[in-house]
């Protein structure tokens, strides 16, 4: 992705020393005409953007590479397993929900950082709508996780065998 921008002739000549160039504004573009900028990204190029976001990002960066073990493969996949809209709670990865932690519940001083960076960078790569579907997603994928740790599943009764029935009552008696 390249930007330009034209300079006027006064920036052209090497500035006073301390002084910055300025590049002259662009006009200003509608929501109509910034939704067709933005072509949908697989998400894949989603989780790998957000993934160098996370890395750029100097306390995000130093926390997840503390929960992943520094394992920066398993957080671009978990990354991704996020977004996808198809993904359960039950199909994420014990990293995959602490990610969605960090981005959710705003605990700490890294949910304070980490879920208006997120929004940002997903405002600024999609459309208004489709940011607003993830954030919901990923939010839904939280709360399940929430009821889960509320609510854990009883282990299935161990059903036992007739013959160790009738063994047990032979002991019994």
């Amino acid at each position: 992705m390249s930007v330009s921008a034209k300079l006027d002739a006064r920036a052209m000549a090497r500035p006073a020393r301390g002084t910055k160039l300025r590049a002259q504004a662009r006009p200003r573009t509608t929501e109509v005409s910034k939704s067709k900028l933005r072509p949908k990204l697989p998400t894949a190029e989603l989780a790998f953007r957000i993934y160098a976001s996370f890395r750029a990002h100097p306390h995000i960066c130093n926390v997840l590479t503390h929960i992943s073990r520094a394992k920066w493969s398993e957080v671009e996949r978990s990354i991704s397993s996020i977004l996808d809209p198809a993904t359960t709670s039950d199909e994420l990865s014990p990293l995959g929900r602490n990610i969605v932690d960090l981005i959710v519940a705003e605990r700490g001083i890294t949910g304070k950082i980490l879920k208006p960076h997120f929004h940002a960078v997903l405002h600024r790569l999609l459309d208004p709508p489709q940011s607003e579907r993830l954030i919901r997603h990923i939010e839904a994928l939280f709360r399940d996780l929430e009821l889960m740790a509320q609510h854990p599943a009883q282990p299935p009764a161990r059903s036992i065998a007739p013959e160790e029935s009738d063994r047990a009552r032979v002991e019994l008696h």
